[in-house]
C-alpha cells in the first residue's frame, strides 16, 4: 500500500508540474496575440487548467468509476470557487470588468440549471452529453466573438511587437513544451484515478468523496497556482476569467465528454449535499459581484468559510 501512496503523489506531483508547464506556454502564446486578461483567463488558462479534470474523469468513467467522474467536476468547481477565489478575494479584493463577468456568469449559471434538469432522472447518459456538450460550443463561440472584439482593437498597435516575438525558435520550444506539459497531465491523472481508487477502498472511503475532496483539490491545484500567481502580480481578472471558465468547462466538458463512454449516476449525496454546496458557492460569488462590480475580502471570507463547512460536512 506505501507504493501505491508513493504513485500516488508521484501522479499528484506530474498532474501540477505539467499544468504548470502547460500554463506558461498558453499564457505565452496568449500574450503574442495581445488578449485582455479577463478573456485570457477564461479561455487559454481556462481550457489549459481545466485538462486535469478532463483527463482524470474521462479515464475514470472508461474504467467504470462513474461515480469518480462527477465528484471530480463538481468537486473542482467547489474548490475552484470556494478556496480558490476565495482566497484570492480576501488577500487582495479587485474590481472586475462589469460586462465579462456578467456574460460569463449567466452562461455558468445557465449550464448548472441545465446540469440539474438534466439530473433530475439520477442519471447523466449518452443522450445528456448532447445538450452539454451543445453548451460547450456555444461557449467557445462567444469566447471567440470575444476573443476577435478584443484583439482587433489593439492589433495595428501592436503588429510589428508581434512580428518581432513570433520567431519560429520561439514557437517551436513553447510547442514542444506544451506537448510535455500535457503528456505529464494525463500520465499523471492515470496514476491519480488508479491509486486514488485502490487507496479509497482501502481505508473504507467511497469513490464519491474522495474524488469530491483530494482528488478534486489536485485537479484544482493548476487553476490555484496560476490564480495565487496572477494577484501576486497583480493580475486579477486572469484568476476571476480563469474560474468562471474552467467553472463552465467542467460542467460542459468534464462531465458532458465522462458520461460517453459510459452512464454517470447521480447520487443522493451529490443532490443533498455537493449541489446546494455548489450552488450557494456561485451565487455568493456572482450576485454580490455583479451588483458592486467588484469581489470583497469579506466576500472572500464567507466563500471560503462555506468551503471550509463543505469539507467538514463530507
Amino acid at each position: 500500500m506505501i507504493g501505491k501512496i508513493i504513485l500516488f503523489f508521484i501522479g499528484f506531483f506530474l498532474i501540477t508540474k505539467g499544468a504548470d508547464i502547460f500554463i506558461n506556454c498558453t499564457v505565452d502564446i496568449g500574450k503574442k496575440t495581445n488578449i485582455s486578461e479577463i478573456i485570457l483567463g477564461a479561455t487559454i488558462v481556462s481550457f489549459a487548467t481545466t485538462l486535469p479534470e478532463l483527463t482524470v474523469s474521462l479515464f475514470a468513467s472508461l474504467d467504470g468509476h462513474t461515480t469518480m467522474s462527477l465528484g471530480n467536476a463538481v468537486g473542482s468547481i467547489i474548490c475552484n470557487t470556494g478556496l480558490i477565489l476565495g482566497l484570492v478575494a480576501f488577500i487582495s479584493p479587485f474590481k472586475v470588468d462589469k460586462n465579462m463577468f456578467l456574460s460569463k456568469s449567466v452562461l455558468l449559471l445557465v449550464c448548472v440549471v441545465l446540469l440539474l434538469l438534466l439530473g433530475i432522472d439520477k442519471n447523466i447518459t449518452k443522450l445528456d452529453s448532447i445538450p452539454l456538450l451543445l453548451m460547450l460550443v456555444i461557449y467557445m463561440y462567444s469566447n471567440y466573438k470575444s476573443v476577435g472584439g478584443d484583439s482587433s482593437k489593439s492589433k495595428s498597435n501592436n503588429l510589428s511587437k508581434a512580428k518581432s516575438n513570433n520567431s519560429l525558435g520561439e514557437w517551436s520550444k513553447v510547442v514542444l513544451l506544451f506537448a510535455l506539459g500535457l503528456i505529464m497531465m494525463v500520465i499523471g491523472s492515470r496514476l491519480l484515478v488508479d491509486n486514488g481508487v485502490i487507496i479509497a477502498e482501502w481505508i473504507g472511503v467511497p469513490q464519491g468523496v474522495i474524488s469530491l475532496t483530494v482528488i478534486a483539490l489536485g485537479t484544482s491545484l493548476p487553476e490555484l497556482v496560476s490564480s495565487l500567481t496572477a494577484i501576486k502580480k497583480n493580475h486579477h481578472a486572469i484568476s476571476v476569467g480563469n474560474v468562471l471558465g474552467a467553472n463552465i468547462l467542467n460542467i460542459v466538458s468534464v462531465i458532458g465528454i465522462s458520461s460517453i463512454p459510459n452512464d454517470i449516476p447521480i447520487l443522493s449525496q451529490n443532490m443533498n449535499i455537493d449541489f446546494p454546496f455548489m450552488i450557494l458557492l456561485l451565487l455568493t460569488l456572482i450576485l454580490p459581484t455583479i451588483k458592486n462590480n467588484k469581489l470583497y475580502r469579506l466576500q472572500g471570507l464567507i466563500m471560503l468559510t462555506i468551503y471550509l463547512i463543505y469539507i467538514g460536512t463530507l
